[in-house]
């Protein structure tokens, strides 16, 4: 009965394959000798890294920036540009995620909550010279408040500022319509009003690709090709003083082992990402340090709740059946978390119940005992024979109006941890008397987001204050028209919308704790989602070339993926050179070249970005 299509869409941009092996991307030295690979000498537009500079720190990445204009950025490859080149008022700290001054030096706030006051640090520049002033951090609160593109994603601030003012060139007051207890760090990169406003009017459609691109942070973006390397230079007049290293540059791969293979040769100086295998490999070998620690994001099994626009529109063509709550209940029971994490992910996960991560212990909820949804197909069926949706003859129930329990879920083609999550997902819901159909596509989050499949499976990084992604989840960030993004699973429940706003709204601390509870519980009741788990970082760096890394937070933190600029800037160069031994590819414009068999091959190495590369 259960179905498993793979349907490729989009057309194939990936390995070439030779025979019945394919030829990685990129290889490691050691790689290339396995292939019978010789390295061809140049290729037209070929740009070099020198990793042997021991000044410059690369990083190996997966992903490429598709956005440089920082309010369209979702990915986590463009989180990391954000965190190195804005700055916002306030942000978190490395330590413990707590409040921390960015380019305010000092903030005061009024005994009722509804008055802030920012002052700025003096002597602060742009990365081209011009002052930072509060006229900047006015002007991109004048660009959220009045770019139409930008009110459903930022609907909530707006609703929250009544006023922003400018007092004096260092000082600028907010002033809210209500207490909102996560107002303190917005972490909202204020942006150069020098540059911006020659865009007035049309800022969310502006590339922001003019390079170098100006901004205030430790580093500076100069130079980017796709699928091939981003490269930041050090900005010396940084407020908290010039980080170690002279230059940043991500350089692309598309294999992970090749990556981990550059980071053993001193091609590469940090590798995140990795596997357990990967993590086993470079245990114990001189000059590397690895990594492991819990994370700051979330996976889960998205369930279309009903595909509609902010008025009321249907569209798409998924099954109604999953806007009842009790067959997302049933397909709950029906997932064995633990069998996931042992299985796909090598037990480097915490079983999930909430998209609040349990590494922010302060606000995590954990169901109890008579809460926790189990492994239990005898009552994943229970809960479907009493809701009406008898087992057909077929092993397929139906749902009231006679509709078979067909559904499909959309994934993209690379995605190989959320393809084993699929072929468990297959099997445990035809137990139950469902049918899956998994389709591949590049494009599989814009499937889900069109409404025409009913399961998606994404995450997301999350910040201290999970505000942004619980607002994802309310009423009213549903889609002004089909196929509009800012919803999650077009969910939309009163009553958690209701734990929200208490969230934000509430003053006093144990209530405030209540309605972050409350809101993680309606979650894991009503089950729009059915949240899988919370992985580990698995990262691994050269401790021959990098000296004082610091992660986040420090007691068992990460390097990549931190909410601010903390490991890079206070990252140094040990002095010593390291490796530099030839990978056996040439870097050109957006591709490869390498000998294989005598015949050389160059191909295109493109790597369509997921949802589970989102930030």
């Amino acid at each position: 009965m259960a179905n498993l299509k793979k349907m490729l869409a989009g057309g194939f941009t990936g390995a070439l394959l030779l025979g019945t092996a394919a030829v990685p991307a990129v290889h490691a030295d050691e790689d290339a000798e396995d292939n019978g690979a010789e390295v061809e000498e140049e290729v037209d537009s070929a740009e070099e890294v020198d990793s042997e500079d021991p000044d410059t720190l690369v990083i190996a990445t997966n992903q490429s920036v598709e956005e440089w204009n920082p309010f369209n950025q979702i990915y986590v490859i463009e989180h990391a540009f954000r965190q190195l080149v804005y700055e916002p008022l306030v942000r978190v700290d490395a330590e413990d995620y707590s409040p921390t001054g960015g380019l305010a030096e000092d903030w005061d706030v009024s005994d009722d909550g509804l008055t802030w006051t920012y002052h700025l640090r003096e002597g602060m520049t742009w990365h081209d010279g011009e002052p930072i002033t509060a006229e900047d951090v006015e002007y991109t609160y004048h660009i959220i408040f009045n770019d139409p593109n930008l009110e459903v994603q930022y609907a909530a601030m707006i609703d929250l500022i009544e006023e922003i003012e400018v007092i004096d060139d260092l000082t600028v007051e907010f002033t809210l319509n209500r207490f909102d207890y996560g107002f303190e760090v917005t972490d909202e990169e204020i942006l150069p009003k020098h540059i911006w406003e020659e865009h007035e009017g049309e800022w969310s459609d502006w590339a922001n690709d003019e390079f170098p691109i100006i901004g205030s942070g430790p580093y500076q973006m100069v130079d980017f090709e796709v699928d091939t390397f981003i490269r930041y230079e050090r900005f010396d007049d940084y407020f908290r003083g010039p980080a170690g290293f002279d230059e940043i540059v991500y350089q692309y791969y598309t294999e992970p082992d090749t990556s981990v293979a550059a980071l053993e040769s001193g091609e590469v100086d940090i590798v995140g990402g990795l596997n357990e295998a990967q993590i086993e490999r470079l245990e114990g070998i001189d000059g590397i340090e690895t990594n492991v620690a819990p994370d700051r994001r979330w996976m889960g099994l998205y369930f279309n709740t009903g595909s509609q626009t902010a008025d009321g529109e249907e569209f798409g063509d998924a099954h109604d059946a999953l806007q009842d709550s009790q067959v997302r209940q049933a397909i709950h029971h029906a997932i064995d978390r633990q069998t996931l994490i042992d299985n796909v992910l090598g037990g480097h996960a915490d079983p999930a119940t909430s998209m609040v991560p349990n590494v922010f212990s302060q606000i995590w909820w954990e169901p109890s005992e008579d809460e926790r949804v189990d492994f239990d197909l005898e009552e994943a069926n229970r809960i479907l024979d009493d809701a009406g949706y008898p087992m057909g003859d077929n092993g397929v129930r139906e749902d009231p109006d006679g509709e078979p329990l067909e559904f499909a879920i959309a994934i993209a083609p690379d995605a190989t941890e959320t393809e084993h999550v699929t072929e468990y997902l297959v099997e445990w819901l035809d137990e139950i008397g469902i049918d899956l159909e998994v389709i591949y596509s590049e494009d599989a989050s814009a499937i889900f987001t069109d409404g025409d499949v009913e399961m998606f499976i994404s995450g997301w990084g999350m910040q201290p204050n999970p505000i942004y992604n619980f607002q994802r989840n309310t009423c009213g960030v549903l889609p002004s028209e089909p196929g509009g993004t800012g919803t999650d699973v077009f969910y939309c429940n009163e009553e958690f919308d209701e734990a929200v706003a208490a969230t934000q709204s509430e003053q006093d601390d144990d209530e405030r704790l209540a309605a972050f509870h409350e809101a993680q519980r309606i979650l894991y009741d009503d089950a729009p989602f059915v949240f899988l788990w919370y992985p580990y970082v698995r990262e691994a760096y050269s401790d021959t070339k990098i000296d004082n890394i610091v992660t986040q937070p420090a007691d068992e933190g990460a390097i990549l993926g931190q909410t601010g600029p903390w490991a890079f800037h206070g990252a140094e160069p040990t002095g010593e050179e390291v490796g530099g031994v030839p990978t056996g590819v040439l870097w050109g414009a957006g591709g490869a070249a390498v000998l294989v068999g005598g015949l050389l091959v160059f191909f295109l190495i493109r790597r369509k970005q997921t949802a589970e590369d989102r930030e």
